[in-house]
């Protein structure tokens, strides 16, 4: 019961501390991603794998010709952002060894364990030892079992579709059938010792004639073999491989995975390894299920860790990642999107940006160029503008989730670029606009936003901006500008901050 309640404790611990601990959601990197990347929270994974893993046999010093386990697992995971996940979900495993057996040993007191005598005179009840000899009985072990993890995931894209995926959790291990099966190889020999006259009991003579064949025989032993009942684990789970972008629904992932179990799962009521059928008649019981390494503790033969199974395997798996929410419609649709950019960069070399009306000039994804009958520029404006749009263009700011730290992407210090104009040429400005997504109350909402833009011009009047050139406007979701000048659906564009450019 204690071991149960740990299990459940522990389960709750990670759900708790993964509801308050992940929160935000990131940028996937470059800014390239942002055009055509989108961010799909729902995932189904399926796996199956191979591992190698410990058993009895290997404590009992028993010969080994394999010892394996097989799984396949299905799970649902949600991703808070790009990166971190939680799953819940389902597998089955099978374990499986084989060995050839040999082993010899003594049952004390067997026929007054069996309530039988050899003769009928009254008050006599004697009782032997019964001795055996088994000699390559070949024995299969076979372990079906459930598998419910709960785990963290963890996935980073090097490049948008390919990179590393890492899992780590916890599962209860739930054992549904464990059976020992015989190949139908090998024999045992019986005889007895009666202490009391001094005795043996064979089952044949100094002759060679066959004397007592209902008690001591040499016979082999075939058949399904018995079940044990196996009992639960709670399991320490992880997962590490490259995962692999096949489109923009599937991924497939290889690597290895591990899984330790913390509990024993032998079975609490154990059998004699060897011992006698209904019909008092010598038989094969079966390891998985027996007191062999209990037998063999008592005799300063192995420790007494190695009388428990705690369930180990490392392994490698393949499978595959489902997207469930991402469509073929919005696949097209941002594929378009990405030709068109690509086509008009090809068209002009000219910084990306849109003219709005004849003082303002927002930094956008598409834009046209910027006309000349703009008198009330100079030619050094108009080369000035046009410079801090092409450093601005290539420069995103964003925010996570509820955070008003701007995070920004600029490998070529195009920030430094428009600081150094605007301390050249004073008579620009730029206006700073915060923008939030549509989650949360709009009175929270315009108080973020106006955070954010506040959060960007500060780190312009740092770099040396006078602050009169830096002005801020904010912008919730339920604002017309919002979705004017932010057309993408993404949540994460609508965490943004945006420049206008104006003449004072």
């Amino acid at each position: 019961m204690k071991k149960n309640l740990l299990l459940v404790s522990l389960i709750f611990a990670m759900c708790t501390a993964f509801g308050q601990e992940v929160q935000t959601e990131n940028n996937s990197g470059t800014p390239e991603n942002y055009e055509t990347s989108f961010f799909c929270p729902h995932h189904i994974n399926v796996h199956v794998g191979e591992a190698w893993t410990n058993n009895i046999y290997r404590r009992a010093g028993i010969t080994q010709y394999y010892s394996h386990s097989t799984m396949l697992d299905i799970d649902y995971a949600y991703f808070f952002n790009e990166h971190w996940g939680l799953s819940l979900g389902a597998g089955l495993n099978r374990i499986g060894a084989k060995a050839s057996i040999s082993k010899s040993g003594v049952i004390r007191d067997y026929d007054e364990i069996h309530d039988g005598s050899f003769d009928d005179v009254e008050n006599y009840n004697p009782n032997y030892d019964l001795y055996y000899d088994a000699n390559g009985l070949r024995e299969k072990e076979v372990v079906w079992a459930v598998e419910i993890p709960l785990k963290a995931h963890f996935d980073w894209r090097f490049d948008g579709r390919n990179g590393i995926y890492a899992t780590l959790g916890v599962q209860a291990y739930i054992p549904l059938k464990g059976f020992n099966k015989y190949t139908g190889e090998g024999s045992i020999t019986t005889s007895g010792y009666e202490a009391m006259y001094n005795q043996w009991y064979m089952r044949h003579d100094e002759n060679g004639e066959i004397k007592m064949d209902n008690h001591f025989a040499e016979g082999s032993y075939t058949g399904n073999g018995r079940n044990a009942k196996m009992r639960c684990s709670a399991d320490l789970v992880t997962d590490f491989g490259g995962v692999f972008a096949l489109g923009r629904k599937v991924d497939f992932f290889l690597g290895m995975y591990c899984k330790y179990g913390f509990l024993d799962i032998l079975p609490k009521e154990k059998h004699t390894l060897i011992g006698s059928n209904d019909q008092g008649q010598m038989e094969f019981k079966g390891t998985l299920g027996s007191n062999m390494l209990d037998e063999l503790y008592a005799n300063n033969q192995i420790k007494k860790n190695q009388t428990k199974w705690n369930l180990l395997q490392v392994g490698v798996k393949a499978g595959f990642h489902f997207k469930t929410c991402m469509t073929e419609q919005e696949k097209s649709k941002k594929q378009i999107e990405k030709e068109i950019l690509e086509e008009l960069k090809k068209k002009s070399n000219e910084p990306i940006i849109i003219k709005q009306d004849p003082q303002y000039i927002y930094i956008v994804p598409v834009c046209d160029q910027l006309n000349n009958d703009d008198d009330y520029l100079t030619e050094q404006d108009k080369k000035d503008i046009q410079d801090i749009s092409d450093a601005l263009s290539k420069t995103k700011i964003l925010f996570d989730l509820d955070k008003d730290i701007p995070k920004i992407n600029d490998y070529n210090d195009n920030i430094d670029r428009t600081v150094a104009i605007l301390k050249k040429n004073n008579t620009l400005k730029l206006i700073v606009e915060g923008y939030t997504c549509d989650l949360g109350s709009e009175e929270h909402n315009r108080d973020l936003a106006q955070r954010r833009a506040n959060k960007v011009r500060e780190m312009f009047i740092q770099k040396g901006v006078s602050p009169d050139q830096i002005e801020t406007a904010s912008y919730t979701v339920n604002d017309p500008q919002n979705r004017q000048n932010i057309t993408d659906p993404s949540r994460e564009e609508h965490r943004a901050a945006i420049f206008r450019i104006v003449k004072r």
